[in-house]
């Protein structure tokens, strides 16, 4: 196949790019922002100043796309730590237990690991990037809607050109206008949308004492309706430490210093607050809002031939669950294997394709909000089987703080490299029936 263009040069966008090079001879990204070439944060991109946790299943779908990208990571200073070992998790009341396990991840800052994409991204010669664009429609080919390109604008210039592909890839995200491109053309999109009202709050610190903590990140994870307050603190390269607040259906964020405390003293324990005590801030606070976590079902719709959606632009959660990156690239994956089974676009590859990647989404999708509905404010449409499904869950959650065999597996689910049909094993089955 000749030419793939890829709408946002998003990390979604990037990993699209990678897997569309294994099968076209041509790749372009068109890419809004600016070009940029240094591990720092990237301008229009507000979540770059906030942690963003790879997932196991979201690691090898990278490690597949990208070969030894971890090395290399590692070697400018990413973190490998052990899931099970390493994590200081409280929840619904309780500790988890602590033992090395089985899954070994890999965490750095999305500055580093965003720079290290797009130099990987820059060495293969099929893909070119162009900077400073706009994508203003789609073109469809004379008497049918099958999608043929896109027409671009130069945000330097003002100059438009029209541009033709065998396939468009939206990565553009959250913002992407592919919904109102396609409803021009008298397709609609439904949209299942949750109104969460989450905030998240940023700063960065260092501990100047030599005495080595005791774990490698801490997560206090809400535990609704009991405690509506989550944190995390994650260790990144350069002996830095992320600190960040959640907070959901419009709770106030914390803006000053006194504020950042005094959020950390309304957690149900005192880690979060000891560690604040000893660290040195040496970044501000850095606020990111989210009103809605939305699923765009393309796999429900008619959406022509010659386009696919990926990333938030198909679906995007909630954060604190740290599931999108992870889920763009098992979805990059997944348009690779497609793409060298089909080894052409045959009528039926983009409902086929969208169809495969709900299979991806639905996991984390789920997860999401069934914890997002156990708080009274939020507000969405619940599934019919929603309070069995929070019983169950919460029970697993409860359970897996005395049993080791069951944390395992509520690891493995979590990090999306075992279905939710892992917790109906019969062992798992009588726990939950039998144990108070």
């Amino acid at each position: 196949m000749e030419k793939a263009i890829v709408i946002g040069g998003s990390i979604a966008g990037k990993f699209a790019a990678k897997a569309l090079s294994r099968i076209f001879r041509q790749v372009m990204i068109l890419e809004a922002g600016q070009e940029w070439t240094e591990k720092t944060p990237r301008r229009r991109v507000a979540q770059s100043f906030h942690p963003h946790v790879l997932l196991k299943g979201g690691q090898e779908a990278i490690e597949k796309l990208f070969p030894h990208l971890f090395d290399q990571l590692i070697e400018d200073g990413s973190i490998a730590n052990n899931f099970t070992k390493d994590l200081k998790w409280h929840h619904f009341g309780s500790w988890k237990p602590r033992f090395l396990g089985e899954l070994d991840i890999v965490q750095q800052s999305r500055p580093l690991m965003e720079w290290h994409l797009q130099k990987r991204i820059d060495e293969i010669s099929t893909i070119s990037t162009r900077y400073e664009t706009s994508v203003e429609q789609l073109l469809t080919e004379p008497g049918s809607q099958k999608i043929t390109g896109v027409r671009i604008r130069s945000l330097k210039t003002g100059k438009e050109e029209e541009l033709y592909a065998d396939l468009v890839v939206d990565a553009s995200g959250y913002g992407s206008k592919s919904i109102k491109w396609l409803l021009e053309m008298g397709v609609e999109v439904k949209k299942e949308k949750v109104k969460i009202g989450l905030f998240y709050a940023t700063r960065f610190f260092t501990l100047s004492e030599a005495e080595p903590l005791d774990w490698c990140n801490l997560l206090i994870s809400p535990s609704f309706p009991e405690n509506p307050y989550g944190a995390y603190i994650q260790s990144i390269e350069g002996n830095r430490f992320s600190v960040t607040f959640s907070g959901y259906a419009n709770e106030r964020e914390p803006k000053t210093t006194k504020e950042f405390l005094a959020y950390a003293q309304k957690l149900p324990v005192p880690d979060v607050t000891s560690f604040l005590e000893r660290a040195e801030p040496i970044s501000e606070i850095y606020i990111h809002k989210i009103p809605y976590q939305e699923w765009r079902r393309f796999d429900l719709a008619v959406v022509p031939e010659g386009l696919v959606v990926v990333g938030d632009a198909h679906c995007r959660f909630d954060p604190v669950f740290g599931q999108g990156m992870s889920v763009a690239a098992m979805e990059a994956l997944e348009l690779q294997r497609c793409l060298e089974f089909s080894k052409f676009l045959n009528k039926g590859f983009t409902g086929a394709y969208h169809k495969r990647i709900s299979k991806i989404i639905s996991t984390p999708w789920d997860m999401t909000i069934t914890e997002a509905f156990r708080h009274p404010s939020i507000e969405g449409n619940k599934p019919i089987f929603h309070p069995i499904k929070q019983w169950y869950s919460k029970r697993i959650y409860q359970l897996s703080a005395v049993d080791p065999n069951i944390y395992l597996r509520l690891v493995r689910v979590m990090n999306l490299v075992k279905s939710p049909l892992h917790f109906f094993h019969p062992k798992v089955l009588f726990a939950i029936l039998t144990r108070k």
